[in-house]
């Protein structure tokens, strides 16, 4: 295994809807505070949908409830990510190489 593959558009999606929240108002000295925190808030609407879905919740849930979520914390840590100032793809490429270097536990 070498490299890794992901949609090539991400950060250029991230660009696109960070411009869109300041075009539509939202205080550009406070986007890095405000994406950080909505990512947070997406992993929690991700962990919720999981819950409902594996029945650990009082109402139930859908599997694309579930991948909804999921897509909603990737682009999110990819806005994030733009805000701060990150190559979050980059990023992604070093930490698979420190993971795969780590190996695994033998049972």
């Amino acid at each position: 295994m070498t490299g890794v593959s992901m949609p090539a558009g991400l950060p250029a999606v991230a660009r696109e809807f960070a411009e869109s929240l300041r075009a539509h108002g939202f205080d550009p000295e406070r986007a890095a505070d405000r994406q950080v925190m909505c990512l947070a808030e997406e992993v929690g609407e991700f962990v919720g949908a999981y819950r409902r879905f594996t029945g650990q919740a009082r109402r139930t849930g859908t599997a694309e409830e579930v991948r909804d979520e999921l897509a909603d914390v990737v682009l999110a840590a990819f806005v994030a990510a733009y805000e701060l100032g990150i190559d979050l793809a980059a990023a992604i490429e070093d930490k698979t190489h420190t993971i795969r270097a780590r190996g695994w536990r033998t049972r």
